[in-house]
């Protein structure tokens, strides 16, 4: 077996944007019109600076160079000639490129290269603006005495097949045209610093193991696709310094400061995480974490995870409120995500109706934002699932459209894969709903809406896995234990214990009871909890469980409750509660 060689080198990986889109258009007039800019502009500029072609795709190009240095000049010649070349197409029909550039140690297999370096290089260029450049760390480092290039940070990112997040960087090129890459982690997410934790110990140890903490909340949090994360370089130049708010939001232009310390008494360690709205100060959330020492490794990642399940919700809590306190016209593309969530977290029907609105809205004032379009394929999954689809074949292929659009457009967005696997759910493909989920997953473990929609794919089984629902939602509401939809979440569980024991019984209490208290419980939840009640012979209980349920939703029957599930079990399991139905009808739920 050959030993293969390696080196040090510059990787740069491009690729044509929307290249399945022009060449549906008119292939022909498309592939004679990439080879004149091969010929007379990409090629002479790889070539100036010293580099050489690896790999030709088609509509993509792997080229190596001498260094950082080349591969940036000749990527800013190439991306600018082709600029300047296009004008004088329609803007539908222009050629564009993305180009992503790493630097290190690869494999040389003859004229090929191999190894992870290729494989950033290939993932930064989806990072890319179309005529943009998207490079490593490691390369704005080397570039980083050159003042002629304008280069900025654009956070901690997950890329595919990449177990870490790789710090990305832009370098400008003048020729970038708008992205939602580079538009919505500037302007519309919520930014997030994580600052170094102070160590309150005498013990270097400790400092490692602050510095630890603060690293993998970095790490952990930019799972989030709502969030953008200032990398650890940036972040850690605040170490040992003094930590004004407001100069950190001036000098980072974040919107959220997380900072904490470490304490070691003994055998037993102390951690403190706050929340802070930089631009004021103000101290949105905070908790401690008190635990024994014993494996460091594991307490880091314990705490480290205790951390990102408390303060992310808050975050998204805060979010939402600011985006209810501002005129509906002067909403960015990200408020009215954020105020549409208000609205169909509630569950009512106007709530649904002006989120679908919302969602929308935000779609069209913004065509290469992923979000929206998530969001509107899950307002079509809760019409169904919810017993309001009038047409629910209908509302699964708009659901279906949209999910796939959000893949399309960020195929990084985990809300994306979990919408898709609930509408694959109601589609009765399991396979490729549990594909889907995993996708999320491997994303963000940390989302607790992964976990749920876990739970969804069981219910519409004809043979749930009722103790995998189980798991699952209770991991759910560990992971999120203020979540807007921890109402879901129990009611789920009570679900699975329905289907497990085929009777609503009293098992069902500790998960239903909190379902029903919680704000924006559906009415299914509620006249479930009327009919708990009624068995227990509270029947006081009851009424105010069922005048609940049509307060939620006026339009609640009986009818909507025997047809209005759609998942195998319900039919049996509404049969076992027949009687209490009538008794409810006796109290006041119409029966059509």
């Amino acid at each position: 077996m050959k030993t293969l060689e390696r080196r040090a080198t510059t990787i740069a990986a491009a690729d044509v944007v929307g290249f399945s889109r022009l060449v549906a258009m008119d292939e022909d007039a498309v592939f004679d019109r990439l080879r004149r800019l091969r010929q007379n502009i990409i090629d002479p500029a790889i070539a100036t600076h010293g580099g050489r072609v690896v790999k030709s795709m088609g509509d993509g190009l792997l080229v190596e160079f001498p260094g950082p240095t080349a591969a940036v000049y000749a990527s800013l010649s190439a991306q600018r000639a082709i600029a300047a070349h296009e004008l004088t197409q329609s803007e539908d029909l222009r050629i564009r490129l993305r180009v992503g550039i790493n630097h290190g140690s690869v494999l040389i297999d003859g004229s090929d290269v191999l190894g992870d370096v290729v494989n950033i290089a290939a993932r930064l260029e989806t990072l890319s603006s179309p005529g943009g450049i998207c490079v490593s760390r490691t390369v704005r480092d080397m570039l980083a005495q050159d003042a002629s290039l304008s280069i900025t940070g654009q956070g901690m990112q997950y890329v595919r097949n990449i177990p870490t997040p790789v710090e990305v960087w832009h370098i400008a090129t003048g020729v970038e045209a708008e992205s939602r890459s580079t538009v919505t982690q500037s302007a519309d997410r919520p930014s997030v610093i994580v600052l170094p934790f102070d160590n309150l110990s005498s013990s270097v140890e400790d400092g490692f193991l602050a510095d630890g903490i603060a690293e993998d909340l970095i790490n952990e949090l930019s799972r989030f696709r709502s969030l953008f994360v200032i990398a650890r370089g940036s972040s850690f130049a605040y170490k040992d310094r003094a930590q004004d708010m407001r100069q950190i939001a001036q000098d980072m232009r974040v919107r959220y400061v997380v900072k904490g310390s470490v304490r070691r008494a003994g055998a037993r360690l102390r951690v403190t995480a706050q929340l802070i709205e930089a631009e004021t100060g103000h101290q949105i959330w905070s908790d401690r974490y008190d635990r024994d020492m014993a494996d460091l490794f594991a307490l880091q990642d314990d705490i480290t995870r205790c951390i990102v399940t408390g303060l992310t919700p808050e975050i998204g809590a805060h979010e939402r409120a600011m985006s209810r306190a501002k005129p509906t016209e002067s909403l960015s593309a990200w408020e009215m995500c954020q105020r549409g969530l208000t609205e169909i977290d509630m569950r009512t029907t106007g709530g649904i109706r002006n989120a679908t609105a919302l969602f929308h809205a935000a779609a069209e004032a913004d065509p290469t934002y992923a979000l929206p379009h998530a969001l509107i394929g899950r307002v079509h999954a809760v019409r169904i699932y919810s017993g309001r689809s009038r047409n629910p074949r209908e509302d699964v292929i708009k659901g279906m459209y949209h999910g796939n659009r959000a893949i399309e457009l960020d195929d990084r967005l985990e809300l994306g894969h979990i919408t898709l696997a609930q509408l694959l759910t109601l589609q009765g493909q399991e396979k490729d709903a549990r594909d889907a989920l995993a996708r999320a997953r491997a994303l963000n473990h940390n989302d607790a809406l992964v976990y749920n929609a876990q739970t969804f794919i069981n219910l519409f089984q004809k043979t749930p896995d009722t103790a995998e629902m189980e798991e699952a939602g209770l991991e759910a509401i560990r992971l999120s234990p203020q979540d807007p939809m921890l109402w879901s979440f129990y009611w789920m569980l009570a679900v699975a214990i329905w289907m497990r024991d085929m009777t609503l019984g009293e098992n069902m209490r500790k998960y239903l009871e909190p379902a029903a208290r919680n704000p924006g419980a559906e009415a299914f939840v509620h006249s479930a909890y009327a009919v708990l009640s009624l068995r227990a012979g509270n029947r006081g209980t009851a009424q105010r469980a069922l005048e609940q349920a049509l307060t939620v939703r006026p339009d609640f029957t009986l009818e909507v409750i025997k047809y209005g599930f759609h998942f195998p079990k319900w039919p049996a399991l509404v049969a076992g509660i027949k009687t209490d139905l009538e008794t409810l009808v006796a109290m006041g739920l119409p029966r059509r």
